[in-house]
């Protein structure tokens, strides 16, 4: 079959959240099919990763998307009855594109990643569509909102209620609506309780993250939190450790360091190096050697959703987890009863601080946690899910969805 594949930014490297679970989609999808990929890149320098991409791919399209170009076109949107997401993410280029290889060439499947993505495929008779919702973007909005003060609390509610409906409609137009979790799930069948929707899990490489994959270079206690630190949920999470969690440790465990490893850290998270213990990293070649560092990971997260990468690339590498109850709630119960629960400061501290105080329990947790991991989490399993899914779409072609069409011929003059 030939795919047309569509997704919000260049799937590669997967290094980060939605690039690790759309890569490892098309790379699944590749050993049994054609792929034709259209993507955006919001960072030029991405661009290179084209010849990448081309190796599983038959035609490679990225459009380009300026972020601040984004945000200014969104807002005349604020006053629709549409998400500020969809302006967000259109590209006049990338329609274009799409619709030209849907009139020349035969698609058999449509596969949509991001709910956003939706538009470039609404407005044509189509093939069978595939739609990876991943985590359930209008819950994300709506936990925003309870973290954020006003008006920007106003804002991500705006946002959270406008794209539950937008989702309810593409959805029905989906011959299967694809999440990460079961909760995900739940919250699908909530809002299209007639759409076919179907849990695949993320994986983890347990063979590139594993107890040992990289030298140890500190031996003082050492806790750590990876992830892409211009992301708002990541922020609150290592503002909330570094500042409420951290001193309480470091009074029972003298010496303790807090890493926080990962790209683009924000103004807020830069100056938390002002805190003692603090290391703040930016951007790593190998996150292994961090990982490599720590006798305990963290993931204090207040807003969360779907399946955190970041804790089974973790457990995957030995190491024990405390993370709060919400994060822990995408994790299959085998997995997640291997991770030790905690939401307030001082339960944080305590547990944290038993960890570090016995490294032998420390690290019996952490290959527990391994095994277990290796024992569920697998990009293998995942790839057979899809392939799965993509035989079963049909052969029937499907109309448009009514997705509260959206004209950008006539969108509203920039204020």
């Amino acid at each position: 079959m030939r795919i047309l594949f569509v997704c919000h930014r260049i799937p590669y490297p997967p290094d980060k959240g939605d690039k690790i679970r759309a890569f490892h989609e098309i790379q699944a999808i590749a050993t049994a099919h054609e792929v034709d990929l259209f993507t955006l890149a919001d960072d030029r320098a991405d661009l290179v990763h084209r010849a990448a991409l081309s190796r599983l791919c038959c035609a490679v399209t990225i459009a380009p998307l300026n972020p601040r170009i984004a945000q200014l076109r969104s807002l005349p949107y604020l006053c629709s009855t549409l998400p500020l997401t969809v302006p967000y993410f259109h590209s006049a280029e990338l329609q274009h594109a799409v619709q030209a290889a849907m009139g020349q060439r035969s698609y058999d499947r449509i596969f949509v990643y991001c709910s956003a993505m939706a538009q470039y495929v609404e407005r044509v008779e189509r093939p069978p569509l595939i739609l990876d919702l991943v985590d359930m973007d209008s819950d994300k909005w709506r936990q925003y909102a309870s973290h954020a003060r006003f008006p920007f609390s106003a804002l991500y509610r705006r946002e959270g209620r406008r794209l539950r409906e937008y989702e309810r409609r593409i959805c029905t137009g989906a011959s299967a609506i694809l999440v990460s979790t079961e909760r995900e799930g739940q919250i699908a069948r909530e809002i299209a309780d007639s759409a076919r929707v179907q849990v695949v899990s993320n994986g983890v490489d347990v063979d590139y993250f594993k107890p040992d994959a990289a030298p140890a270079l500190s031996k003082a206690p050492t806790v750590v939190f990876t992830g892409d630190m211009s992301y708002f949920p990541n922020e609150e999470a290592v503002a909330f450790f570094a500042h409420r969690v951290l001193p309480i440790v470091r009074k029972s465990v003298p010496g303790t360091r807090f890493l926080i490893v990962g790209r683009t850290p924000s103004r807020r998270v830069r100056e938390l190096r002002t805190v003692e213990g603090v290391e703040v990293t930016g951007f790593v070649p190998d996150i292994r050697t961090y990982l490599a560092q720590a006798q305990v990971s963290v993931a204090p997260l207040a807003i969360a959703a779907g399946i955190q990468n970041k804790i089974l690339e973790a457990m995957a590498a030995g190491l024990p987890v405390v993370a709060t109850s919400r994060t822990l709630q995408g994790l299959t119960p085998n997995v997640a009863q291997t991770a030790l629960a905690a939401d307030e400061p001082q339960q944080f501290a305590t547990e944290v601080g038993r960890l570090l105080r016995d490294p032998s329990r420390a690290r019996e947790a952490g290959l527990e946690s391994r095994r277990q991991v290796v024992a569920t989490y697998s990009w293998s399993a995942m790839a057979h899910r899809v392939l799965e899914l993509l035989n079963e779409g049909g052969t029937s072609r499907t109309s448009p969805a009514k997705i509260g069409h959206l004209s950008y011929e006539r969108t509203p003059a920039l204020p």
